[in-house]
């Protein structure tokens, strides 16, 4: 009996199985932070891309004839260059149904506005942009959550041609 103590007394103070048991817990966890912390990354980069492509486009039509440049603007926004072949896209998924040209002023046009929609309209204004996530974190944590959410920068600016 002695003998059954002083081993089971020596097994209890040994540690040699602790950092492993400690890695296994904290490495899903440590994963899920990691993914995270990419996802949001990668959407304030996309958002960002996006926000200044709409401002070149907004800045773009500004100074150039309103009703026969919209297809180049649109481009800008889904490119970044006046014409747009496939694949060239700075954010992927996005297309050039997803851009919003507006105008206010009739018939002198005053102030040009180029946005993604939140929610759908109509007409061109139809298709809003959704963030695409890299990582399904929703999946991961075996849950319903996804991160989703729109991409809806907006510029207006002043219309500078003399009509």
């Amino acid at each position: 009996m002695k003998t059954l103590l002083r081993k089971l007394s020596c097994f209890i103070r040994h540690e040699r199985g602790a950092s492993i048991a400690e890695l296994a817990i904290l490495v899903p966890i440590l994963v899920l932070l990691l993914a995270a912390v990419c996802d949001f990354g990668r959407f304030f980069q996309q958002y960002t891309t996006l926000a200044k492509s709409t401002r070149t486009a907004a800045r773009y039509l500004s100074n150039h004839s309103f009703p026969d440049n919209q297809a180049a603007a649109r481009n800008l926004v889904v490119c970044g260059k006046l014409s747009c072949a496939g694949g060239d896209e700075l954010v992927p998924g996005i297309s050039t149904a997803n851009v919003c040209i507006e105008s206010t002023g009739s018939p002198k046009i005053q102030t040009v506005t180029v946005s993604l929609p939140r929610t759908g309209g109509q007409g061109a204004c139809a298709q809003p942009f959704n963030y695409r996530p890299f990582f399904d974190i929703g999946a991961l944590l075996g849950t319903g959550l996804t991160f989703r959410p729109a991409i809806s920068p907006s510029v207006t600016m002043y219309y500078m041609i003399e009509q």
